[in-house]
């Protein structure tokens, strides 16, 4: 069985600014992220199960105990460089193709992961108020081998990355430092490259929701989608969108 190392993702994390903490099992770790008083420049948590993990808006996200990702990194630093939840897209897949550059992974706006049509990760940003600064708290969930699956779900398990979670892990934490430490990273350019849905037609679901359908164009120097109504172009800042084909 391929279980979270300790040892192995705390030795290969930058040391004295990484704490780590990993449980058998936890509410969220979010939620966790939450709970603690931050000891260190970052501090990493992980899961082997979640008993009530979740996305955005509120929504559940499965996290049974079958070596897949569940994993949140905290932080007071200023991440206002860059739009965090584009970013760690970005920086999920270029570490899953790091371990291996066979596999096809697009990013749909604004948080989740895509394999063949099919969601395979999503990531989860929350603020959180903490001695007078502000906690970045980054959820990133990826399926590497779920059984029960939605319609809409998907897995990585044809890929065998269970055996490299570890690696992973290790690979999205340092990669996303990276980022922090240097704030110079060409997001917009790799993230347009990477979404399945640039120039096709999505629905948007508005906070009355409404649905409403749209062209989608492009994201501005916030991360906001950029999208073409029957009334013009228009910025779109929150909710969710669905796209014909995959979800």
């Amino acid at each position: 069985m391929n279980k979270l190392n300790f040892e192995n993702i705390d030795n290969n994390l930058p040391k004295n600014r990484v704490k780590v903490d990993i449980f058998e099992e936890i509410d969220s770790t979010n939620d966790e992220a939450k709970r603690i008083s931050l000891e260190n420049e970052f501090h990493l948590i992980i899961a082997e199960k979640q008993s009530k993990g979740r996305g955005r808006h509120g929504k559940t996200w499965s996290s049974p105990d079958s070596h897949n990702i569940y994993m949140t990194i905290c932080t007071q630093n200023d991440l206002s460089f860059a739009p965090e939840s584009l970013i760690t897209g970005i920086i999920c897949k270029k570490s899953i193709n790091n371990i291996n550059k066979n596999i096809n992974i697009g990013l749909k706006w604004p948080n989740d992961l895509i394999l063949n049509k099919k969601k395979i990760g999503g990531i989860l940003i929350e603020k959180e108020h903490y001695q007078n600064r502000v906690k970045t708290i980054i959820g990133i969930g990826i399926n590497l081998n779920i059984k029960k699956k939605e319609s809409w779900w998907g897995d990585l398990s044809k890929f065998n990355l269970e055996n490299k979670r570890n690696d992973l892990i290790i690979e999205i934490t340092n990669n996303l430092i990276k980022v922090f430490d240097e704030k110079d990273f060409d997001w917009q350019n790799e993230w347009r490259q990477a979404c399945v849905h640039i120039n096709k037609e999505i629905k948007i679901h508005k906070n009355n929701n409404k649905k409403e359908n749209a062209i989608f164009k492009d994201v501005d120097n916030f991360g906001n989608a950029i999208i073409e109504t029957t009334s013009g172009l228009e910025v779109f800042s929150s909710g969710q969108i669905t796209i014909k084909g995959i979800y």
